[in-house]
């Protein structure tokens, strides 16, 4: 089969869809993809790449069709609402100029903002194609967790406009089973809802025993990914400043984002550089040799009713990895976590229990230890293989 992308991020940016591509190629279909000019999360377009020069090129075989848009910069809040306006505009004006052609899917990969989807509803309409949309940020709940907006009659368009675009797409994949109570509660058709978690990639089950910075003879703590106020990166900061006195304890801090000047800034006003270590951003293929050098793993999120509906994909890398899992996530994340008996697990933001949680898997043997990751393991191959569930994937979109 023929099958259309629509993505505003795609490689060289680090994202799930450029696996699902490679998985469509895979499988023999033919893809290509309409996504816009990479500039995440730099906040600039990447070297190479100009808005000026917009071609079409040929990537592992699939067809990537960029158009132009405004960069969103950093900690810039009109550039980013420029990023998202711009995105929706260019693409769907490109999505225009593929009437002529023959496609028999449409996938779209959706991330903030739910703009990003408007492109592939108005092909799949005017063409009448069959077309399926992978909900990672579900809308408008995503963005009352950061901008806080009251009045109800905007809240009430808000939801008419999202409740419309969500419902153009024949199935709604959900990366959570928290999303499918607040899409129920808003009258959509539980058929249309397909619960379809994220996966690691195979290179976190391989581990590698190339050399870090850190030392091996301290225990290391690991935390890896975006680095943004949904993360609560300060929760695991408050945790170190917490366990300033345990100097063999090192954090990692994998990533970058909006926060991590703040994250910086607070690690300095706790005077805690000599254990918190903030390593950057690294490419996902560096992970395994990080985290096979680690004792444990963290994830937090913030304490946001979204949030708590959410399963971060970096609980499914950790899990892969084999091991133990510090978390202070509520809701979903917390559920999945505790039915895994991987690790130790207490609330969003709750700072002093992780730091108890942390010094308690410290004080533990390493068989302990093993055991946890283990059973971390044995969980997501049960449920979160790729194999697993891109053939679940090829099943709702028909492909076979």
């Amino acid at each position: 089969m023929k099958i259309l992308v629509v993505t505003q991020y795609y490689w060289p940016e680090d994202f799930r869809i450029n696996d699902i591509c490679k998985s469509f190629i895979e499988q023999g279909h033919k893809v290509e993809v309409l996504t816009g000019m990479p500039n995440y999360p730099e906040g600039k377009i990447y070297d190479g790449y100009s808005n000026l020069k917009v071609k079409t090129t040929i990537k592992d075989g699939i067809k990537i069709m960029r158009v132009p848009i405004t960069s969103r910069g950093k900690n810039n809040s009109l550039k980013l609402g420029l990023n998202y306006l711009s995105f929706m505009i260019t693409a769907s004006i490109r999505a225009l100029t593929l009437i002529h052609k023959r496609y028999d899917r449409i996938f779209v990969f959706q991330v903030s903002p739910i703009t990003s989807a408007i492109p592939a509803l108005i092909l799949s309409k005017i063409k009448k194609i069959p077309s399926y949309i992978y909900i990672q940020d579900l809308w408008p709940e995503t963005l009352y967790s950061i901008v806080n907006v009251s009045n109800k009659n905007i809240r009430n368009l808000m939801r008419k406009i999202c409740n419309k675009i969500y419902n153009g797409f024949d199935n709604l994949l959900i990366a959570s089973k928290g999303y499918e109570d607040i899409l129920l509660n808003n009258n959509f058709k539980k058929e249309k809802i397909k619960y379809f978690p994220q996966w690691a990639e195979d290179f976190y089950s391989k581990v590698t025993a190339k050399d870090i910075d850190v030392p091996r003879d301290n225990f290391v703590v690991t935390f890896a990914g975006n680095i943004g106020k949904a993360q609560s990166v300060q929760t695991i900061i408050e945790a170190a400043n917490l366990a300033k006195n345990y100097k063999n304890i090192q954090w990692n801090i994998l990533g970058d984002g909006s926060e991590f000047e703040n994250i910086r800034a607070l690690v300095e006003k706790y005077d805690i550089k000599y254990t918190v270590n903030l390593l950057g951003r690294k490419p996902s293929t560096d992970m395994p040799k990080y985290f096979s050098k680690s004792d444990a793993l963290i994830v937090t999120l913030g304490n946001e009713d979204i949030l708590k509906v959410t399963l971060p994909a970096k609980v499914q890398s950790y899990m892969a990895s084999g091991k133990p899992i510090l978390a202070a996530i509520s809701g979903e994340g917390n559920r999945i976590l505790k039915e895994s008996k991987c690790g130790l697990i207490c609330e969003s933001e709750d700072s002093y229990k992780l730091f108890e949680n942390t010094i308690t898997l410290y004080k533990m043997s390493k068989e302990e230890r093993e055991k946890m990751g283990e059973r971390g393991k044995n969980f997501f191959e049960d449920n979160f293989t790729r194999k697993k569930l891109l053939e679940e994937l090829s099943i709702i979109m028909n492909l076979k």
